[in-house]
């Protein structure tokens, strides 16, 4: 039995671990100087861009397992 490759589920995943890790390294130096706007808007556009790839990597993995059932 192989094992399917979750590529759509392992990389959104490790850039959530990333954009978690890095959010709690930079809250003393937002907190000091309270651009608080920055801080949410790259941590926002960073969760988005997470969900985004998911779907986008998950969609094409269902393409590519058409191609394969058909030949």
């Amino acid at each position: 039995m192989k094992r399917k490759n979750k590529k759509h589920i392992l990389f959104p995943a490790a850039l959530l671990i990333y954009v978690t890790v890095l959010a709690v390294i930079t809250y003393p130096r937002y907190r000091e100087s309270g651009d608080w706007n920055e801080y949410y808007s790259v941590i926002g556009i960073s969760l988005l861009l997470a969900v985004l790839l998911f779907f986008i990597l998950k969609r094409k993995q269902k393409i590519r397992e058409q191609f394969t059932k058909k030949d």
